[in-house]
């Protein structure tokens, strides 16, 4: 299947992704309140358009295998940077990620993992908030 954003991933001078693979798993993400926002499931270079776009991981989305190492990586960022949570979101979502839905790699030693999506997914219909990170002020 095609992934999302192919021909920018492809564009990219780090766009091997041959550790990527098919999983269903459990996951988490920083979201905003409304599961439905725009902001909530896309990638960070169509999030933010000034960010030179050399590698192709910021084609993928990021998520976390546990609430608690989500929660735990957002307050430390927090703490560096009180109001990044306008970018990055003021909620936690919990999901299945299904093999249907596209390909990811290993988690990490903060337990992270990138999934590159595949065409015509819309991953907020699975996942559900699970917890407030921070009050939106918004």
């Amino acid at each position: 299947m095609k992934l999302k954003n192919q021909e920018e991933i492809n564009n990219c001078d780090n766009n091997d992704l041959s550790s990527f693979c098919e999983k269903e798993r459990l996951s988490y993400r920083w979201v905003f309140e409304d599961i439905n926002d725009i902001r909530n499931f896309q990638p960070k270079y169509l999030l933010d358009t000034s960010i030179k776009r050399n590698d192709a991981c910021g084609w993928a989305l990021s998520f976390y295998e546990t609430e608690q190492h989500a929660k735990k990586k957002i307050d430390r960022l927090l703490s560096i940077r009180q109001n990044l949570y306008k970018k990055l979101g003021t909620h936690i979502a919990e999901g299945i990620l299904k093999i249907t839905d596209g390909i990811s790699n290993n988690s990490n030693s903060e337990r992270h993992f990138d999934l590159f999506e595949y065409e015509n997914i819309t991953l907020n219909l699975n996942f559900k908030i699970v917890t407030e990170i921070i009050k939106s002020d918004d």
